[in-house]
């Protein structure tokens, strides 16, 4: 199951049913910008055994989806915001990464890259110069996200929670819900007429 998550389709990363996924496949466009765009998120807590988040990412250029991976933090989160805010830092470094492949190729990429985060209070801690009690226990990262910031390299807006594609790779839900995220990252039933586009849901 990890050799199919990593090669394969992302929605069997968060594995829920499988069986649903013999008749998906994954849509590239071919006209599509240059836009480079990340949805992010994190569980809080969720391993029941060691107490860790998990952190979980999809990467976009333009409406087509190139990266994607979920993975258990490194150490306990004590809120849900460190949580998020780990996420972030460690999402920013794949941005980053990307970024600089694309310009390898020879391809510009408009900055600032948005960063969708459905966490307010993670988002009010990158852009404000301010460390809190709170952000002590994540001051590497802080720092590293704020200069991003200055820099005017990112930008983290606000998205809802229902429309946070990075959950998909972070925790269960509801049906509805899965299949409404699995479109939005380009996987599309075999048998259905089109695919959606993720832009058209975010600008």
């Amino acid at each position: 199951m990890l050799l199919v998550s990593l090669i394969g389709k992302p929605s069997v990363v968060f594995f829920v049913i499988l069986r649903e996924h013999l008749v998906e496949s994954y849509c590239i466009s071919r006209h599509h910008p240059h836009q480079l765009l990340v949805f992010f998120g994190a569980d809080w807590t969720g391993n029941r055994s060691n107490r860790r988040s998990t952190s979980g990412y999809c990467t976009f250029v333009g409406d087509n989806l190139v990266t994607w991976r979920n993975k258990k933090q490194n150490v306990v989160a004590r809120s849900s915001v460190e949580a998020e805010y780990r996420a972030m830092a460690h999402t920013a470094c794949e941005l980053l990464w990307v970024r600089s492949l694309l310009h390898d190729m020879e391809i510009n990429v408009p900055i600032p890259m948005p960063m969708y985060c459905d966490n307010q209070a993670a988002i009010f801690i990158a852009s404000n110069p301010v460390f809190h009690e709170r952000t002590k226990h994540i001051e590497v990262d802080c720092h590293f996200i704020r200069d991003l910031v200055l820099q005017k390299q990112i930008v983290t807006p606000y998205v809802q929670s229902g429309d946070q594609l990075g959950d998909i790779f972070t925790k269960p839900m509801a049906r509805a819900t899965f299949l409404s995220l699995c479109s939005k990252l380009g996987i599309f039933n075999l048998y259905a007429p089109a695919c959606g586009r993720v832009l058209e849901f975010y600008f």
